[in-house]
């Protein structure tokens, strides 16, 4: 009994604490929070503000800018506490963790109907859309020409990177595939589903990684490792988004100027890995229907247009996608970037397999690849990988 009393304690302790940092929502008030965006948007986000108010100058409009590193533990404490936002910008791992606790507002296929159908596909639990795309990133992999001039071999799928051992000088594909999620998004571009197809993609990696074609720290190093790595030419090409790319140009020009741009590495089925940021409604919202036209008037065709030109992203509008801007790229490489990873938004991974119990299934993952890396197939085999995973999902 004391020991409850002491977890019941601690718990009214910590939600007080998150509490403190709400927004009060007071009547005739309309509130939505966004994440990290007055920087590189404020001015687009503020002419938003302005044009709604003018709509409902009987309201008042309250707009809240959270720091990345507060934005879960602000969303529940509000959510817990009653007092939710109106409107919450958040990414799809904490959006459907508050769905599968029935905390959010499910949208319409009509509601939906102006966004990109990948996109919106992947915002689905149970076939229901628990939220609403904002806007999207998308990895494409970049190329050292000089280091395959020897070497006239096609890479669009990881598989193919195996055929670069016939090369005179294997080109090393950098990979921070110990970092986070990074080998459980390839494992989803396989959609395993399936012990042996898991299987079959960890010991795809395993080859790789006995014939040189990994870096040698391929457990420990990280992305912004893996990106000056490619800088200094120590490995032949690379994964990365358009920030990246900027960096290698500032950086070093002369490795820029020697880059070509490809399509992102897929699986057999020609998926691509997309991340995205999207909007929610809690239930419990005091202004659900003025969420839902705010949301609207934020993304629609136009605003969705500046506010990717201006942060360097992707709309998830599907007019704004069509638009030239995103069609007819130059040759620069940076430019090339933006035409290809709009292209693969059309065709993005939707299979999560760790959609439950995230962070714990992330770490089986990681942890069979290093005794996989380590200790060899043998060892691996007994982790039983599959089965843990399998058992986290239920």
């Amino acid at each position: 009994m004391e020991y409850k009393k002491i977890l019941t304690g601690l718990f009214f302790i910590v939600s007080s604490f998150f509490l403190q940092g709400c927004t009060k929502h007071e009547e005739n008030t309309f509130v939505f929070w966004t994440v990290q965006l007055k920087m590189p948007a404020g001015d687009l986000i503020q002419k938003t503000i302005d044009e709604f108010q003018s709509i409902h100058p009987e309201m008042k409009i309250v707009w809240v800018d959270i720091p990345v590193a507060e934005t879960q533990k602000r969303a529940i404490a509000s959510i817990l506490g009653g007092n939710p936002p109106d409107l919450i910008n958040l990414n799809p791992e904490y959006s459907i963790s508050l769905a599968q606790k029935n905390t959010l507002e499910y949208f319409s296929e009509d509601e939906a109907k102006d966004y990109n159908k990948g996109l919106v596909d992947k915002l689905r639990i149970d076939g229901k859309i628990y939220a609403i795309p904002f806007y999207a990133t998308s990895a494409v992999t970049i190329l050292n020409k000089e280091k395959f001039k020897n070497c006239n071999v096609e890479i669009k799928t990881y598989n193919d990177i195996l055929n670069l051992e016939q090369c005179k000088e294997s080109p090393s594909f950098g990979l921070p595939i110990g970092e986070g999620e990074v080998f459980s998004k390839i494992l989803n571009k396989y959609g395993v589903n399936d012990e042996k197809t898991l299987n079959e993609v960890y010991f795809l990696f395993y080859e790789m990684n006995k014939k040189g074609l990994l870096p040698k720290d391929v457990l420990t190093v990280n992305h912004r490792e893996i990106i000056e790595k490619y800088m200094s030419q120590n490995v032949a090409f690379i994964n990365a988004g358009s920030n990246f790319i900027n960096m290698i140009k500032e950086n070093a020009p002369d490795i820029y100027s020697n880059s070509v741009i490809l399509p992102q590495l897929t699986g057999l089925d020609g998926k691509y890995d997309v991340s995205i940021m999207n909007f929610v409604i809690p239930k419990k919202s005091k202004n659900k229907e003025l969420a839902k036209e705010f949301l609207k008037l934020l993304t629609n065709e136009e605003n969705q247009l500046e506010f990717s030109k201006k942060t360097n992203v992707l709309p998830a509008n599907q007019k704004a996608l069509d638009n030239d801007y995103f069609k007819n790229c130059s040759s620069d490489i940076y430019d090339t970037a933006r035409c290809i990873a709009s292209y693969q938004l059309n065709s993005p991974v939707t299979v999560d397999f760790g959609q439950k119990n995230k962070k714990e299934i992330t770490e089986v993952v990681n942890n069979s690849l290093e005794i996989l890396f380590l200790k060899g197939e043998d060892d691996f085999i007994k982790q039983e990988t599959y089965k843990k995973i399998k058992m986290l999902q239920e």
